[in-house]
């Protein structure tokens, strides 16, 4: 498909999608997926033919964007002329609308923002099967045609959402449908919808999926936690509906009732029904609705929960043609219901949703003078649509820095005219947290203690509740009720309270007095779940192993405040940090866990095998900062420890360490006899994986002057490895085999094992280190075309990761990349990197101080001292997204 660079500033939407395609899919199944497979081929097709760009699709939606009005007519008449002559038959036709629209656009990383999106939703939604429908800014932006193609002018009609009413043209000529149907805009079904004074942000998606939920099921509940938004989703349905239900569209606000006997005659009293004098609401109710087409929207019904769904059974158990739309914390639980889970904005809606409501609170608000404000607010809210409504209201009277810092419960409030349980958050997470039971409230005050999510047997160990087994089904309470949010992973569920929430569980938990306690347990549970994670590393993790540290990450630092700073607990802390050192190196934060390791050995009385255990993380931390000193006096210690503790398989692990720091400086005389004992210690084990790994790191102690006998022993400790299935770990031992086979200056022979490592499924953390030595051999050769392409794949990776020190050799490579064409930028480059090289303590490996020495020659030709100089001094003041910038683009 040709096609152009993403459409930005003034650009000309074309949206489509298909009229009853949910009653097709009901009668057609298999049909229909043919149908809308060969729909698919020929929009894109035609969109991509013509320079359109389609940036989303939502079932059989399309979302496209081109440079012109003319391009996106010329495409939708192609398509549907297309689609008029293929045979749909089988699907009883398929009739497609369309809508073209320009204006302005925000456009962020492939996706669009803005009322000019908004207006060509609202114009398509106004249309029939067949018909392209074009705004008056569409229609007037067209050249005159010659293709037989004209618009008629439909009139000026009002748009759902859109202040200004639309005067709307429908293209209209050969293979076109020649008719004008009534535009679903001009019909009006009775209703009692309030009107809706705010525009709908973020929710396009959920959008669609719940009115397809509606076509399908006579009942679905929108579940989620409160001010998510909710209502505001369930009335965007129901004002969609206003044409499709004969006898009108109709919300009721069970919130305000007390008692679950008064919702059926509530429900009545707001469809204008008559009550009988036998007082039965309910036989009213369902007598009233027996003949009647409608969709009745049932707002609020956790508190009524039992009684709700019992009306809601029996009104669509005896009404047909009734459809119920309910919002709710928890779902009804009766046969027929659908149920669609309401999650927080993401990051773009809820900067949109935030800009919008603070534009209106503050004419000369613009998001853009401080855009990264407005995305810690909406971060810290947690993408909760109220919270965000409420802080925007503030800006009315504050700025947005004062804000930032005083985003507490008691600051979100809101105008007068919301209904009292959502003037502030308090008063809305109050509501729900009153309906909870004892027990249920315990759980979520003991849940506010995780950082960043918590699973099952986190919470079972936490939370005060006896049974612990108990605690199981309180959370999945909680999620029912959605005070507490579910997040699947493919390898564990996890839990988290949203933002808001967590900050009223911990206040709460504060006023119980149950802060220490449950801090206590939740650093007691952390430490166990530590010794977890290091007895899968020294037995070999599973490849999510990363994933999972890091998703507790937050729980593992606040354990570690708590036991340091707070409760004075050195023991639990000296237990956490033996344990987490390699949670530090395995997720680059190599300096946070050198603090912590060092703050950890000025706290004397740890048994010798936990400070061993603690010693040893750390030289693996300084190896990985090239800090080869300090990493050979830990690795000393650490063994000398294991020793004494005689633990054999931590002293085989140490003692490797030595032999591979004496090895590089040819102190064979210590790296040899180290070697060999730890070769034993591990054959006596009978450890496949120690053996391997003690083989990977010791390979130039057993014969570093002899190449062929140190291949040998890479090559039998990859054998191992991949004898285990263990791509990660083989090709972390291929990758010491490459850097051996550079620094010792076989540089052809370092690209072939290097590039074979690569070949392995291994993990961005051991692919980064690879394409880095990759590029730096590369160089070494010469070769600065091939070293570009893997020092950019390093440099990408290594951001991603935040590793400082990689980051920053990947920009000194690809500042001698730069060197020939543009002296300058490389000048910069190099400045920054051996700023940042500095500041990490990094001492080049020979290849790349040779690499560098040449570079630093050739802009000493180029430039005179002072102005290389500047040069050098411009580039170490730049940050790291400058130079990663200027870096990528060299």
């Amino acid at each position: 498909m040709a096609n152009v660079n993403v459409p930005s500033g003034t650009v000309a939407f074309l949206f489509s999608d298909i009229e009853g395609s949910t009653r097709r899919w009901e009668l057609h199944g298999d049909a229909m997926r043919d149908a809308l497979r060969r729909h698919d081929e020929i929009l894109r097709a035609e969109i991509g033919a013509r320079g359109g760009y389609v940036f989303k699709t939502i079932g059989d939606a399309f979302c496209a964007a081109f440079c012109g009005a003319q391009e996106a007519l010329d495409a939708a008449v192609a398509a549907q002329r297309r689609i008029v002559r293929e045979d749909f038959r089988s699907v009883n036709g398929l009739h497609v609308r369309m809508a073209i629209h320009t204006g302005a656009t925000d456009e962020r990383d492939g996706d669009y923002f803005g009322p000019a999106v908004n207006r060509t939703a609202r114009l398509l939604s106004a249309g029939h099967g067949g018909q392209i429908l074009l705004s008056a800014d569409a229609a007037l932006a067209l050249p005159a045609r010659s293709d037989g193609v004209t618009l008629r002018n439909l009139g000026t009609l009002p748009l759902r959402d859109i202040r200004e009413p639309e005067r709307i043209y429908q293209a209209v000529g050969l293979g076109l449908p020649s008719e004008s149907k009534p535009l679903r805009a001009l019909r009006t079904s009775p209703n009692n919808l309030p009107h809706l004074r705010t525009s709908f942000v973020g929710r396009h998606e959920d959008l669609a999926r719940v009115e397809a939920l509606v076509d399908e099921s006579p009942l679905v509940t929108i579940v989620g936690a409160g001010g998510v938004g909710k209502t505001r989703l369930a009335l965007e349905v129901a004002t969609g509906r206003l044409n499709d239900e004969r006898d009108g569209v109709w919300f009721v606000d069970l919130s305000s009732l007390g008692e679950a006997a008064l919702i059926a005659g509530a429900i009545l009293a707001a469809l204008g029904g008559e009550r009988s004098a036998d007082g039965d609401s309910l036989g009213d109710l369902i007598e009233f609705l027996a003949k009647r087409e409608l969709l009745v929207v049932l707002d609020n019904a956790e508190h009524l929960i039992s009684g709700a769904a019992t009306i809601v059974a029996e009104i669509i158990a005896a009404c047909p043609h009734v459809t119920v739309l309910a919002t709710s914390r928890s779902p009804l639980d009766i046969s027929g219901e659908r149920v669609y889970r309401l999650g927080s904005l993401d990051d773009d809606s809820a900067e949109q949703l935030f800009a919008d409501r603070a534009r209106a609170a503050n004419h000369a608000f613009d998001p853009a003078d401080e855009p990264e404000l407005v995305r810690e607010i909406c971060r810290r809210l947690d993408g909760v649509a109220l919270a965000i409504e409420l802080a925007a209201a503030r800006t009315r009277s504050m700025s947005l820095g004062t804000l930032a810092s005083h985003l507490e419960l008691r600051l979100l409030a809101g105008g007068r005219d919301r209904r009292p349980r959502q003037q502030t958050m308090r008063a809305l997470i109050d509501w729900s947290y009153d309906l909870l039971s004892e027990e249920e409230q315990r759980v979520l005050r003991c849940c506010a203690v995780f950082e960043r999510g918590f699973t099952l047997p986190l919470a079972q160990q936490v939370c005060d509740v006896k049974p612990a087994a108990q605690v199981f089904d309180l959370v999945a309470s909680l999620v029912d009720k959605s005070l507490v949010v579910l997040e699947r992973h493919e390898d564990e569920e996890r839990f988290r309270l949203l933002a808001p929430i967590r900050e009223y569980a911990w206040e709460k938990l504060t006023g119980k007095d149950e802060l220490t306690g449950a801090r206590r347990r939740h650093a007691e549970a952390t430490a166990s779940l530590a010794q977890a994670w290091y007895a899968e590393w020294d037995e070999g993790p599973r490849r999510d192993w990363i994933a999972r540290l890091d998703r507790d990450l937050g729980n593992l630092r606040a354990a570690l405040r708590w036991s340091f700073e707070e409760s004075n607990d050195t023991s639990l802390g000296t237990r956490l940090v033996a344990d987490s050192a390699i949670v530090f190196l395995r997720l680059s934060l190599l300096h946070e866990g050198i603090e912590w390791c060092r703050r950890t050995l000025q706290a004397p009385g740890a048994a010798d095998g936990t400070e061993a255990q603690l010693r040893y993380g750390l030289s693996m931390l300084y190896a990985n900062l090239g800090a080869e000193k300090e990493c050979l006096e830990q690795a000393e210690s650490a063994a000398s420890l294991y020793r004494r503790a005689v633990n054999r398989r931590g002293l085989a692990r140490a003692l490797s360490q030595v032999a591979s720091r004496y090895a590089p400086s040819a102190r064979y005389d210590l790296a040899k006899p180290a070697a060999q004992e730890a070769l034993q210690l591990a054959r006596a084990s009978n450890d496949t994986r120690l053996i391997a790994d003690v083989l990977r790191r010791c390979a130039a102690s057993f014969a570093g002057d002899d190449p062929a006998a140190v291949r040998a022993v890479f090559e039998e400790s990859v054998t191992l490895f991949r004898s285990l299935g263990r791509d990660d770990e083989t090709a972390r031992a291929l990758s010491w085999w490459g850097l051996w086979e550079q620094k010792t200056g076989y540089y052809e022979s370092a690209v072939a094992v290097l590039e074979e490592a690569l070949l392995l499924e291994s993990g961005d953390s051991v692919t980064m280190f690879v394409a880095n030595d990759i590029a730096s051999s590369y160089l070494a050769m010469g070769d600065r075309v091939r070293a570009q392409g893997f020092a950019r794949r390093a440099l990408v990776l290594a951001v991603a990761q935040k590793h400082a020190l990689v980051a920053a050799l990947s920009v000194a490579y690809l500042a001698v990349v730069a060197a020939e064409r543009d002296p300058n930028n490389a000048a910069r480059l190099i400045g920054h990197a051996q700023e940042r090289l500095g500041s990490e303590k990094w001492d080049l490996a020979p290849p790349d101080d040779a690499t560098i020495g040449r570079l630093h020659a050739l802009l000493k030709r180029e430039f005179s001292e002072i102005e290389l100089a500047l040069l050098l001094k411009e580039g170490a003041a730049w940050d790291v997204d400058q130079a990663v910038s200027r870096a990528l683009s060299a």
